[in-house]
């Protein structure tokens, strides 16, 4: 049989030709679109950009909040699960390094080691509450007076800096969630103080090592200080880029009575921006964590000053942790009362 012949009796035995489909190419199209959404799905349950968080935290959150779709049981509870590796917004590379967990009825500190190599150093946290016992992120060797700690139950993952001592090529950290002392409250005039019980939630923590962008990313703009806050009225702004603006000056006049300051920052490191205040270089108060407003009302958290002669206040800019090339656009507005 030559290969003309037994092409002839494939076809005769061959299936016939399928009808015209107008809608081929549309349920094609439709296919690939389901792929895609499978596949953008696949890479969000590994690791999603991070949201930004607080306003006037002792060490805010940060602003990135990866939304892990696993979970581990911890205690009975259904718990979420600390991100392998996740990226920020501003394009830097989270590796999970070390990880542990307080446990509702468990112990109350957690320590971890963990090596360093100079990159810089974040602790995640994750918690199920209720909760009013957070974790304080005590660093040994630190040079930090007060720690920095966790201010909020959150099963979203929530970022603090990592204060590494000078020359350290280990860093212990411990979580402790030990407290002294109760509140209490008063229902009723001459009525008993009744001590009110805390809450201990569930934490998965861990520290994690970034790595920076390969460049300076550019914060956005930021908006416009309010020119009146109730009986406030705002009468100077300076601002720069930290890191390398960190200060600024405002001369105020010989007439007795208070004054005010306030701040806005923008960057995905800006809630992290301390702004400490000196007037006639007496210390004047601080405020921990810079405000970001992107929305909504204006996220008021002033410093008051009470002046009886003329003064130079001088404002001054620090941070825990590192913020290599994630700069920080920063204002600072003075308010007198009209």
């Amino acid at each position: 049989m030559t290969v003309e012949n037994l092409r002839d009796v494939l076809r005769e035995h061959a299936d016939p030709l399928p009808p015209p489909n107008p809608s081929r190419d549309e349920q094609v199209r439709d296919r690939v679109r389901r792929t895609r959404a499978r596949r953008r799905i696949a890479v969000g349950a590994v690791g999603t950009a991070v949201v930004a968080a607080a306003v006037a935290l002792a060490a805010p959150f940060l602003p990135a909040t990866p939304r892990p779709d696993t979970t581990t049981t911890v205690s009975g509870r259904p718990m979420p699960v600390l991100p392998e590796r996740f990226t920020s917004a501003d394009g830097t590379g989270y590796r999970l390094v070390a990880r542990t967990a307080i446990e509702k009825t468990g112990d109350a500190k957690a320590t971890l080691k963990v090596p360093y190599t100079g990159k810089p150093l974040d602790v995640g946290g994750m918690c199920v509450g209720p909760d009013d016992s957070p974790p304080r992120i005590e660093v040994e060797g630190s040079r930090l007076r007060i720690p920095v700690s966790f201010m909020n139950c959150d099963r979203e993952l929530r970022l603090q800096p990592l204060d590494v001592p000078e020359g350290a090529t280990e860093v212990t950290v411990t979580f402790n969630t030990v407290t002294t002392g109760q509140g209490c409250t008063q229902e009723k005039p001459g009525g008993p103080c009744v001590t009110q019980a805390r809450a201990h939630g569930s934490w998965v923590l861990g520290v994690y090592e970034w790595t920076p962008p390969a460049r300076p990313v550019t914060p956005e703009p930021l908006r416009n200080i309010p020119e009146k806050i109730g009986k406030w009225q705002l009468t100077e702004t300076k601002g720069g880029l930290w890191p390398q603006d960190t200060t600024a000056t405002f001369k105020v006049g010989g007439k007795a009575g208070r004054v005010a300051l306030d701040q806005l920052c923008s960057g995905e490191l800006a809630t992290r921006l301390r702004f400490s205040f000196r007037a006639n270089g007496q210390s004047g108060g601080s405020i921990s964590s810079c405000g970001v407003w992107t929305s909504g009302k204006f996220p008021m958290a002033m410093n008051e000053l009470y002046l009886t002669e003329p003064t130079t206040i001088t404002v001054e800019l620090s941070m825990v942790g590192q913020s290599t090339n994630r700069p920080i656009r920063w204002s600072a507005g003075l308010f007198e009362r009209s």
